[in-house]
């Protein structure tokens, strides 16, 4: 559920978001939280490419997981599409 909030801005970056939101077909509310959400990830991401870069054992892990997905990912079969196709 949404929470309302007082923000306080510059006049040219409440000016610059009230544009985009515009463009975007979204209200100020509805872009300024995917906003928020978005610099929330990024920071998340950076913040986890830092701690990888501290831990050589952590990524080499992490890297065969991605690679045993790959080649995982084309080898599986459909699942069947009714219990007749299970049976």
């Amino acid at each position: 559920m949404a929470e309302k909030v007082t923000l306080t801005l510059s006049a040219d970056t409440l000016a610059r978001a009230r544009a985009e939101a515009r463009a975007a077909g979204m209200s100020l509310s509805e872009w300024i939280d995917r906003a928020a959400r978005r610099a929330a990830v990024r920071d998340a991401a950076r913040r986890h490419e830092e701690w990888l870069a501290t831990d050589p054992d952590a990524r080499a892990e992490l890297e065969g997981f991605d690679r045993l997905a790959d080649r995982l990912d084309g080898g599986w079969p459909e699942p069947p599409t009714d219990m007749v196709d299970a049976a």
